[in-house]
C-alpha cells in the first residue's frame, strides 16, 4: 500500500511505494532494498528506517505519518492528497555497497522533494 512521505514541516512531499520511493507525479525515483536507499543508477543515498527516511549523511529527511524510528522534533502533518497515477516501475541497477552508517543527526539541509533528482 503506498503512503506519503512528509517532510520536516509536515507536508506530504514523496511517496513510499514498497521498494520504491515515487514523486508526486507518481514516478519512481528511488529503490529501496532492505533498510538501505539507492538512486536509480544505484548509487547509495541513504536509509529508510521504522518509517523515517534519512540522506547520505544519516539526517532526517522526512518520515511516514506512523513512523516509529528517530526524528529530531515530529512536525504535525497536513493533510495528504489523493494518491496519482503510478508509472511504470524501471528495471534495478545494481546497487552499490553500503557506506558505515553514522550517528542520527538533526534534520536534514537537503529538500525531499529534490533530494534524488541528482542523485
Amino acid at each position: 500500500m503506498a503512503v506519503w512521505i512528509f517532510n520536516r514541516s509536515g507536508k506530504a512531499t514523496l511517496i513510499h511505494d514498497g521498494d520504491c520511493i515515487r514523486d508526486n507525479h507518481g514516478r519512481v525515483s528511488a529503490w529501496i532494498s532492505g533498510i538501505n536507499v539507492y538512486s536509480l543508477r544505484g548509487r547509495h543515498c541513504g536509509w529508510f528506517e521504522h518509517g523515517v527516511l534519512f540522506d547520505s549523511r544519516n539526517r532526517a529527511l522526512g518520515f511516514l505519518g506512523n513512523a516509529s524510528g528517530h526524528l529530531p522534533s515530529h512536525p504535525s502533518t497536513s493533510g495528504a492528497p489523493g494518491m496519482p497515477g503510478f508509472g511504470s516501475r524501471p528495471g534495478h541497477p545494481s546497487f552499490s555497497s553500503v557506506p558505515s552508517r553514522g550517528s542520527y543527526g538533526g534534520w536534514s539541509d537537503k529538500d525531499l522533494s529534490t533530494y534524488f533528482t541528482n542523485q
